[in-house]
């Protein structure tokens, strides 16, 4: 662990920064891609049109730019540190009750506030980049990219194993 702190050129406190600001990053991906397989898979069960089913995904997007436009002033006034915590309290618990919603709307409007804690997701990236020293910079902030590809391929891997090799339905793949 040592070496590997070493060669990033960064302490254990940057590390955990990175460890932290990563995860995120892993989970907005999750988030993000974890849509796609679910509107295949509501579009069916909730006989949802193309439209209906699109819209699952963006208004992820539409909470996120308020989530940003909001969260990142709230974080240069009040500090990084609590946005930050607030943003993955609200991505957590509202993930989460995204597994619990059983109409459209209801998904969409936990969906839209899943988003807005998104739209926080850009804090810790800055803290991440108060915190490295300038040496290194932009090597390290580079590897946190790693992170949202680890989170791509792990919901790949999961909905590979949910679902099957052609999902819930193997025509609309």
């Amino acid at each position: 662990v040592d070496d590997a702190i070493e060669r990033l050129g960064m302490g254990r406190f940057q590390l955990m920064v990175l460890a932290s600001a990563g995860l995120c990053f892993a989970a907005d991906a999750m988030q993000l891609l974890m849509l796609s397989f679910l509107g295949v898979v509501l579009r069916k069960e909730w006989d949802l049109t193309t439209d209906e089913t699109a819209f699952i995904t963006s208004i992820l997007f539409i909470g996120a730019i308020f989530g940003t436009l909001f969260l990142g002033p709230i974080a240069d006034k009040k500090g990084r540190k609590p946005v930050f915590l607030l943003a993955g309290s609200i991505i957590s618990i509202f993930g989460l009750a995204v597994a619990f919603c059983t109409t459209y709307w209801s998904l969409l409007s936990v969906l839209f506030v899943v988003g807005f804690g998104v739209g926080g997701l850009t804090v810790p990236f800055d803290i991440l980049a108060e915190c490295i020293p300038s040496h290194s910079r932009g090597k390290n902030l580079l590897v946190i990219e790693y992170f949202w590809t680890i989170g791509v391929l792990y919901v790949v891997m999961v909905a590979y194993l949910a679902l099957g090799e052609g999902g819930p339905d193997q025509d609309t793949w």
